[in-house]
């Protein structure tokens, strides 16, 4: 390597020190700026707006998609009370067999004992 070389790789080292230096002061100054855990909360929160804005628009192009889909979910998670109020509304034809231990829970049949045998 000839003494040229050599100042211009002592050259070029130096620049990009420089530079290493100055991002690595940068990456400091930020981070002194606001705390990682702050950080993680403002990305999560810009994320989470982005996300619910491209759901808003995403239903406003296809609202009878989203309706029948907001429809069909509420009436899952409603459908033992719907079920309840549709039988206590239309009736139901016989006792389910719930029904049927429940009659007999409230109201048990008199049974004969041998003292009411004799009597007889």
């Amino acid at each position: 390597m000839t003494e040229s070389e050599v100042i211009e790789a002592k050259r070029l080292r130096r620049a990009a020190r420089d530079v290493f230096d100055t991002q690595k002061d940068l990456v400091k100054a930020d981070l002194d700026a606001a705390s990682l855990g702050k950080r993680v909360a403002t990305r999560l929160v810009e994320d989470g707006k982005y996300m619910a804005e491209e759901a808003a628009d995403a239903a406003s192009n296809h609202k009878v998609i989203a309706t029948a889909g907001g429809l069909a979910l509420t009436g899952w998670l409603l459908r033992k009370p719907l079920m309840a109020f549709a039988a206590s509304v239309f009736g139901s034809g016989g006792d389910t067999p719930d029904e049927e231990a429940e009659h007999e829970e409230a109201e048990p049949e008199p049974q004969d004992t041998a003292e009411d045998a004799q009597a007889d």
